[in-house]
């Protein structure tokens, strides 16, 4: 079992890296600080989403709460971003979200459709 949980968290973990790696990718150009999140940050929003999604088991309430917590202050990271960037897009914000749902998703649902939806996101 401690097998199958480890696997899980290294899901997490690769699907914020990978989405992390690509958003990289996508804004390599941009100006310095001018980035919310990179490849470091959307790892750790990966193992967030993992993290909450183990405690969904002891807990099903955690999931929602979890979610707004995450995503409440990185919604207000986006809107500061676009404010002071004039960039209306909402990519990095939706990508932040999915990341963190994909995690939890893999912590708890099925890993193959984890793994996939990244791969395609």
């Amino acid at each position: 079992m401690l097998d199958s949980e480890l696997q899980r968290a290294g899901l997490a973990a690769a699907i914020g890296l990978l989405v992390g790696i690509e958003r990289g990718w996508q804004e390599r150009r941009a100006r310095s600080g001018s980035r919310v999140a990179g490849i470091r940050t959307y790892t750790l929003i990966g193992i967030l989403g993992g993290i909450c999604g183990f405690l969904t088991r002891a807990a099903p309430l955690a999931t929602g709460l979890c979610f707004l917590a995450f995503a409440l202050p990185f919604g207000f990271l986006e809107w500061r971003r676009v404010r002071d960037t004039s960039n209306f897009s909402a990519t990095d914000l939706i990508a932040g979200l999915l990341t963190f749902v994909l995690g939890g998703y893999a912590a708890v649902g099925n890993m193959t459709v984890a793994a996939a939806s990244a791969v395609v996101m």
